[in-house]
């Protein structure tokens, strides 16, 4: 049975069922932002993702699936304390990170900007082992074959392959979706840990052959 990863703007009223661990991946800031336009929460500054996953925490306690429940947050956010997200997600009982939204759908020239600022991959990459030494279970995403070379290197639960944004060209998002497939082979070199593709808002079936590959597939459920 396939590694499924639903991801949800609400946490669920109970343990979840249909997949091997029942993990979902917990995305609050989601229930703000409209489905064609999520992707860009990494890309701009239109929503403050790590404050609507600490009202969640804050509002919830431990009435959250815990070990089941995979906390999504925007790595790269400068105003993100390690501490308090790590006794914030304990005290409700959560025990995964993943980084999502990722900042990885900029790239050329701005990426290299926000590297320089010590807001790119980079940090993003460095804030998730952060988590993982801190004893958190991580899913990390990845949207090239440098970046999820990286993360498998410190040792992810799972890796989520990312085809980008939706672009309005069937021909890019069919060229994306096929760069995906290619990378899963490879990655496979590098160990055992699961891959999933992730689908987000406006791709079809486009990404059918990365997924026949894969070990599972992330998708936003709500």
């Amino acid at each position: 049975m396939p590694l499924n990863l639903p991801i949800l703007a609400r946490p669920p009223a109970g343990p979840p069922e249909g997949d091997v661990h029942g993990d979902v991946l917990l995305a609050p800031f989601m229930a703000e932002v409209a489905p064609a336009h999520r992707e860009l929460v990494g890309v701009l500054p239109v929503s403050d993702v790590n404050a609507a996953m600490l009202e969640v925490l804050r509002a919830g306690g431990q009435t959250l699936a815990g070990p089941h429940t995979v906390a999504g947050l925007m790595l790269v956010d400068p105003f993100l304390r390690l501490r308090d997200a790590t006794l914030a997600l304990s005290a409700a009982g959560v025990a995964a990170v993943a980084n999502y939204p990722t900042v990885q759908l900029i790239d050329g020239e701005t990426a290299r900007v926000f590297d320089s600022a010590g807001a790119g991959v980079a940090r993003e990459i460095a804030v998730l082992a952060a988590f993982r030494e801190a004893g958190f279970e991580t899913v990390a995403f990845a949207a090239s074959l440098d970046s999820a070379r990286v993360m498998l290197r410190h040792g992810p639960s799972r890796l989520v392959l990312h085809p980008g944004l939706a672009l309005a060209d069937w021909r890019e998002r069919a060229a994306s979706s096929l760069a995906i497939a290619h990378m899963i082979p490879v990655l496979r070199d590098q160990g055992d840990t699961p891959l999933l593709v992730y689908r987000p808002h406006g791709f079809g079936h486009e990404l059918d052959q990365a997924e026949a590959l894969a070990d599972g597939l992330a998708w936003v459920a709500d």
